[in-house]
């Protein structure tokens, strides 16, 4: 059987016994059976944990080298035998949009391994990925790796061959290279802070952080930047557009709205601007000094970056972007 046929049987299997599972769950008052999600969909979902939470949340990760809970432990604490989808949804998407002790179901893995960045995820995206956690088995089963490359060729080719039609095509495709070179920096990140403590975090910002970025930008094949109006690092200083676009932002959150992200054309070139909003997280090292960063920290800090102006946020604030540059692609 070649990789193609043994891909569209494996789809197959898991498309039946994810009509098996509904069927056994409707016991459950669950209206699983109303949501119908593709084979596209489901490969999306797949496809949004390795990128974005599988760097953390890995299902081979040593005991002693764990940044975060593996994704089958989270699905062991929010789904017991009474759980329907949709309130394993509801929970999953409350703790990914304000993740914080208060709206854990893992209260000890909070307090072991710290609160997670806050991830911006679409409503899209969380059915995409709720619903693939919920009725698939996470002890990776031997087709997953397999499985992920042969979806990330096929839509490699499609690209290639069609590139985009539309702005949208483009905001998603930049969203994804943000969130997958988040995913890398914050699991590396999170590792330093667990290890050594908050200030080892700065050190790591300061030799590897712009390093690891640039590296981001050559495998996902675009242009990848942290900027801010208050940067740590001259070098991630934002300008014009960008500028103006953490500007605008930072008044729509003022008012109470949800920041949004934006498309612009420059130079060529399409590009798109992904608000970054602090958590807990972030304020070990941009919070308040003697409050929410420790001493060491600060003198890390100083000691690294001595006009360094990231400092006194508090939590839901923008504290800079991700701006992705995307060569045009031509359509049809």
């Amino acid at each position: 059987m070649n990789h193609r046929n043994f891909i569209i049987a494996i789809l197959n299997f898991f498309v039946l016994s994810v009509s098996m599972s509904c069927s056994n769950k409707s016991d459950k008052g669950s209206t699983d059976s109303e949501i119908e999600l593709t084979e596209e969909e489901i490969a999306a979902g797949f496809q949004l944990l390795e990128s974005s939470c599988f760097s953390c949340h890995s299902p081979n990760a040593a005991m002693d080298n764990r940044i975060a809970p593996p994704m089958a432990a989270v699905k062991k604490h929010y789904v017991k035998d009474e759980t329907s989808y949709e309130d394993f949804r509801a929970d999953l998407v409350a703790f990914v949009n304000d993740p914080s002790e208060e709206n854990a179901q893992m209260p000890r893995a909070i307090r072991k391994f710290g609160v997670m960045p806050k991830m911006s995820f679409d409503s899209t995206q969380h059915e995409q990925m709720a619903y693939y956690i919920f009725h698939n088995e996470l002890e990776a089963p031997e087709w997953f790796e397999q499985h992920y490359q042969q979806e990330r060729k096929r839509h490699g080719r499609q690209m290639g061959n069609k590139g985009f039609s539309s702005n949208q095509e483009y905001m998603k495709h930049g969203k994804q290279i943000a969130m997958n070179t988040k995913s890398v920096l914050g699991g590396n990140l999170k590792r330093a802070i667990n290890t050594d403590g908050a200030a080892s975090a700065i050190d790591f910002c300061n030799t590897r952080a712009i390093p690891l970025t640039d590296s981001m930008s050559v495998e996902l094949n675009a242009s990848v930047r942290r900027v801010s109006d208050k940067p740590r690092n001259p070098n991630n200083r934002a300008k014009g557009p960008e500028l103006a676009y953490i500007q605008a932002t930072k008044a729509l959150i003022t008012s109470g709205e949800q920041p949004k992200p934006q498309l612009q054309e420059i130079d060529g070139r399409m590009v798109g601007y992904y608000p970054i909003v602090t958590n807990g997280m972030c304020l070990q090292c941009h919070g308040v000094p003697k409050e929410q960063i420790l001493d060491e920290t600060v003198a890390a800090i100083n000691a690294k970056y001595p006009a360094d102006e990231a400092t006194g946020y508090g939590e839901n604030e923008l504290r800079g972007i991700w701006a992705i540059g995307m060569d045009k692609q031509g359509g049809e």
